[in-house]
């Protein structure tokens, strides 16, 4: 899949927008290691209640988040989760620990663009070599 061109084509400026479109733009994906579905954000929800305790996320993070138009939109195949709002973009790492979420001031689209181009610097997510970009 290729980001940068999804992003140059929309103009989706909202999380639920985005989700909607990389639900469309993935349908062609043999192997992805994003998975974009409708049901995430319940997934994740679920996963908040399931690991619950004082060190990781908790549904009462979540609501405050969501106050801020915040939105899980995909599950890498790790199990990691990323998510945001109009402004910030989370990696959620697959144990929910509040002090491993790392947290860029980009927007969904321009944060998997800059991901594909190798410009994002994260310790959970893979790093893209060069011949991975389609």
């Amino acid at each position: 899949m290729n980001f940068r061109e999804i992003q140059e084509k929309s103009d989706v400026q909202d999380p639920h927008s985005f989700l909607q479109l990389m639900i469309t733009e993935q349908q062609d994906e043999d192997d992805p290691f994003f998975i974009f579905q409708t049901d995430i954000e319940q997934r994740f929800e679920e996963n908040v209640r399931f690991l619950a305790s004082e060190d990781t996320l908790s549904e009462a993070d979540i609501h405050y988040w969501q106050e801020t138009d915040f939105l899980v939109v995909c599950q890498t195949i790790d199990g990691d989760f990323i998510g945001g709002n109009n402004d910030e973009t989370f990696v959620i790492p697959s144990s929910l620990y509040k002090q491993d979420i790392e947290i860029f001031p980009l927007f969904l689209s321009e944060f998997f663009a800059s991901y594909e181009e190798g410009k994002i610097d994260s310790s959970i997510l893979p790093a893209v070599s060069g011949s991975e970009t389609e």
